[in-house]
């Protein structure tokens, strides 16, 4: 583990122990039309280029006969491996380690075919509950979001089959002075559902920027354990009381692009710390997607999107007749943080951001506009 650099904070944080496995987990949904497969990595996150190679091996592999829609979102740990390259020995240098970045994509690719063999009838809950307490938002105390979106799959007699939990905030209650491997308080959010339920669990980050981070009196993992633990129960409770219902789905995503105009940015491509994606216009490619499971609606997004804005699309989602919805972040691409527009304000020494640290960590104002804008079309259905 010494010669891991963990990712989240400062360059040359290396990793001296692991405290607990970090997971790939995926849930594969079928409703005789349309198979959608959700997937949870502990990872800080994946570059839409490795997304796309894993979703080109999932196709060629599994020759799926209906319409097959992969989401694979990083759970953004803060303590697991490089694999955007900014956390190296210094700031000129890429931390991934690249056998270890084609090991995961393998193992990923092997997760969603074992999922999409795998099949139960099954029936699904979904619901969302206030876990108030645990989070805390650093850049405006007064924005938000501690809804905790659920849904799980359970089969006709009752019995649990999986639970995935999509709650906006960092695995970071163990902060930088930590050199465990770990996925902070999801890991025991996970083994703590898996032994209420009898099955296993995945977390998906909600709308976590602006700085949305855990409310803890102590970096500690004790601490860590006590916000999995309540979130986990939070999620135990409500599922309980809830009636399962057949489900179909509807899967719609769309291609954007956004000019990068961040020169930190700039500066990693030039020391091959980031891989340069751009195109000849200076745009980067990824997608977003509207994902409708029954009553619930989530719609995932390629970075870390401020609450305000997770917010706005929760209640359009709504409006447009969700019975309960989510954001998904960090789906099928990480471009770092996704401000408001009227928040955004580049510092003058990027070295030096102030309270505008999360202007140096997106790719620019372009970003905002292309998510926000094609996500509420396909809300509204106007696209």
């Amino acid at each position: 583990p010494i010669s891991v650099y963990l990712a989240g904070f400062a360059n040359n944080r290396r990793a001296t122990s692991v405290n607990d496995d970090l997971w790939v987990r995926a849930l594969a949904l079928h409703d005789g039309e349309c198979t959608l497969v959700l997937v949870a990595v502990d990872v800080i996150g994946i570059f839409h280029n490795h997304v796309q190679d894993i979703i080109g091996a999932v196709r060629q592999a599994a020759n799926h006969t209906t319409p097959l829609h992969i989401i694979i979102s990083a759970s953004h740990t803060h303590h697991g491996p490089d694999t955007m390259g900014l956390w190296g020995p210094n700031d000129k240098t890429s931390g991934i380690d690249p056998v270890y970045l084609q090991s995961l994509k393998t193992h990923i690719v092997a997760c969603i075919l074992a999922a999409l063999r795998e099949r139960h009838e099954a029936r699904i809950k979904t619901a969302m509950v206030t876990v108030s307490g645990w989070v805390k938002n650093t850049r405006d105390p007064d924005i938000r979001d501690d809804t905790l979106t659920l849904l799980q799959c359970v089969a006709p007699d009752g019995t649990v089959l999986a639970t995935l939990c999509n709650y906006a905030c960092h695995p970071e209650v163990l902060w930088n002075g930590n050199q465990a491997i770990t996925s902070d308080y999801v890991h025991y959010m996970r083994e703590s559902l898996w032994q209420l339920t009898g099955a296993p669990a995945l977390f998906v980050p909600g709308a976590l920027g602006g700085m949305l981070t855990p409310d803890v009196p102590a970096q500690t993992f004790a601490y860590a354990q006590q916000m999995g633990e309540a979130l986990a129960m939070a999620a135990h409770t409500t599922l309980r009381a809830c009636v399962a219902h057949t489900h179909t789905l509807a899967v719609v995503t769309r291609p954007i692009a956004a000019k990068l105009t961040n020169p930190l940015y700039k500066l990693a491509f030039w020391y091959q710390v980031l891989p340069d994606l751009r195109d000849r216009h200076g745009n980067i490619h990824t997608v977003v997607s509207l994902l409708k499971i029954g009553d619930l609606w989530f719609a995932t997004v390629p970075g870390e999107l401020f609450p305000k804005l997770g917010l706005q699309l929760k209640a359009a989602m709504h409006s447009a007749g969700a019975t309960h919805s989510g954001v998904i972040g960090l789906a099928n691409d990480e471009l770092g943080y996704i401000l408001p527009l009227e928040d955004f304000i580049y510092p003058w020494n990027p070295f030096n951001p102030g309270a505008h640290y999360e202007e140096t960590n997106s790719i620019g104002k372009a970003i905002t506009t292309a998510v926000m804008q094609t996500l509420r079309e396909l809300i509204a259905n106007k696209s």
